[in-house]
């Protein structure tokens, strides 16, 4: 029998997030604060967010949303 490759996924320390973080997405071209209601990593080393919208016209709705790792200054 043939051994199976076991596949180990790392996520770089700077993409954690954790339920009850705040961040900012782009909503249509602007920055808008949200919650981080769940978060789970995937294979390209960004994660699929579960988040509620905290301000503007959207404020209290859940979205959805891929996130991956942006440009990081010093």
């Amino acid at each position: 029998m043939a051994k199976t490759k076991k596949e180990k996924t790392t996520i770089p320390g700077g993409s954690l997030l954790a339920r009850g973080d705040m961040i900012k997405v782009m909503q249509q071209g602007s920055p808008v604060e949200c919650k981080v209601l769940s978060c789970i990593a995937l294979e390209d080393g960004s994660c699929l967010a579960s988040l509620e919208v905290l301000e503007g016209e959207r404020k209290g709705q859940k979205i959805t949303s891929k996130l991956r790792l942006g440009n990081q200054g010093p």
